[in-house]
């Protein structure tokens, strides 16, 4: 699990995430974490608020650098419901790490009550399209290219759910989204 010890480790991480990594992960160009967005990030209480990683291990079993990440947070409006996000460095993407992280967070929120993840990306992102398909979502295609999926997530010990078929991907658009908080209701970043 994630604890804000590991403030060091995420940075370190995010360094070694490409430009375009970056901008799949956070949907705009990002340079750096600034404090409030890794105190945001670190900012875990293991029912509402989780996070897990991976790290390489090094000879003799030393902890090496992370490899990945996979967090979600619940919807204070509905507690049934959480906003999930995978990330993995670059050099471990496409070998079955993002797959990983995701089941293991899936059965983490599952315990905690939590039965759908609904996450946003690009919908040129073809991993994640890969990743959140086996797990047969309900998908929304929205403005400015991205799409908005509803995953609900299996039973503890059961595997992915049927796969869906996937809609084609909308034309891009040259606006920007827009934030995705509401008024009233503090936004909620997995």
């Amino acid at each position: 699990m994630v604890q804000r010890a590991d403030r060091e480790l995420l940075l370190r991480g995010f360094d070694r995430l490409s430009p375009r990594s970056r901008y799949l992960r956070f949907l705009s160009p990002k340079e750096g974490l600034s404090e409030a967005e890794l105190d945001d990030l670190l900012t875990l209480d293991g029912n509402d608020r989780f996070a897990l990683g991976a790290q390489m291990l090094q000879p003799g079993g030393g902890e090496g650098e992370g490899l990945g990440i996979a967090r979600f947070a619940r919807l204070p409006d509905t507690p049934a419901v959480a906003e999930a996000a995978v990330t993995v460095t670059d050099e471990t993407q496409g070998k079955g790490l993002g797959t990983l992280l995701l089941a293991r967070l899936a059965a983490a929120a599952r315990e905690r009550g939590i039965e759908r993840f609904v996450c946003e990306f690009d919908a040129a992102n073809e991993r994640i399209w890969h990743l959140v398909l086996q797990l047969g979502p309900r998908v929304e295609v929205l403005d400015h290219g991205f799409v908005r999926v509803e995953v609900p997530l299996p039973t503890v010990g059961a595997g992915p759910g049927p796969r869906a078929a996937r809609p084609s991907a909308p034309s891009r658009s040259r606006r920007r989204p827009r934030p995705r908080a509401s008024a009233g209701r503090k936004k909620v970043r997995a």
